[in-house]
């Protein structure tokens, strides 16, 4: 099987997998802020399929993974978390979750028997593997974790590896691969002065990268269609679609800078600024993805 997305958009991106298995334990609602397009569903069932292939699961394919079947969908993500290393945010949020819907399962009664065991079980197996994870990364140090990561990343971006987005694409997707990783458990984990530095230093080099990418300084504004145009390239479709994937949890509203930038199947947010520099797109965008939600 062809794994276009993987190999493809998905080649240098880290969050997938994480992304992915946090999706499998929310089911029905990931994606929940985004409109249910025909389009949107296709990527979602292809990337499931070239996942499978890739980590030879493929007897756990069927339809309807995401909404029908809930003990299969976990233990997918049981299995991808053996195999994977998911990171601290996503051990906490598939933790959060499973609590959250053991509780609701809890409250009206009706569970396949063996479903409320399943959620038990692996929260509370996800909830061990990140203290684990928290008491290890203290030990190696937050902050030099997290300037490594930072490090990798934006050397990367440099190198041409996120060119098949839009500028301020490119952007979003360093930032989307920085929250998931050591940079992203030092802004939890560490003091609010150490998680406050961290990200300064972030937005101080995201900005200067989209200057850089645009010829012009930080402080210059431009009209925001030359920040969020795609570049024409074989796999315009699949680097859009994989943009929105990973920005499908931010919502117009609260998120509009993100949102803009990750949802281009629909038009801007009110409150995306029509005119923006590199410093402001840079600044916003740091907030909204680094906020607590």
């Amino acid at each position: 099987m062809t794994t276009q997305l993987l190999d493809g958009p998905g080649r240098m991106l880290e969050s997938i997998y994480p992304k992915f298995m946090v999706d499998l334990v929310s089911g029905a609602e990931a994606g929940r802020h985004t409109a249910p397009a025909h389009q949107q569903q296709q990527f979602r069932e292809r990337l499931t399929q070239e996942i499978l292939a890739r980590t030879k699961l493929r007897p756990w394919a069927m339809s309807g993974m995401f909404s029908e079947n809930a003990a299969l969908r976990l233990g997918l993500a049981e299995k991808l978390a053996g195999m994977y290393d998911p990171g601290h945010l996503a051990l906490c949020l598939m933790s959060d979750k499973l609590t959250r819907l053991r509780q609701q399962a809890s409250r009206r009664g009706a569970i396949p028997p063996g479903l409320q065991q399943q959620y038990e079980a692996l929260s509370g197996h996800f909830m061990q593997r990140a203290a684990y994870k928290e008491k290890a990364l203290s030990q190696r140090g937050l902050t030099v974790q997290a300037g490594e990561h930072s490090e990798q990343i934006f050397t990367r971006w440099r190198a041409g590896e996120y060119d098949g987005w839009s500028l301020a694409g490119r952007c979003y997707v360093a930032l989307e691969e920085l929250r998931w990783g050591p940079f992203g458990d030092a802004c939890r984990l560490a003091n609010p002065d150490v998680a406050a530095m961290l990200k300064d230093n972030v937005r101080s080099i995201a900005a200067n990268h989209l200057a850089q990418g645009i010829n012009a300084s930080v402080a210059t504004r431009h009209f925001y269609h030359q920040w969020l145009t795609t570049p024409v390239t074989p796999h315009l479709m699949e680097h859009k679609e994989m943009l929105g994937w990973l920005g499908e949890g931010y919502q117009a509203e609260r998120h509009p800078v993100s949102w803009s930038v990750s949802q281009t199947w629909q038009t801007v947010a009110l409150g995306m600024p029509r005119l923006c520099s590199a410093k402001r797109l840079a600044d916003a965008m740091v907030e909204e993805i680094f906020a607590e939600r």
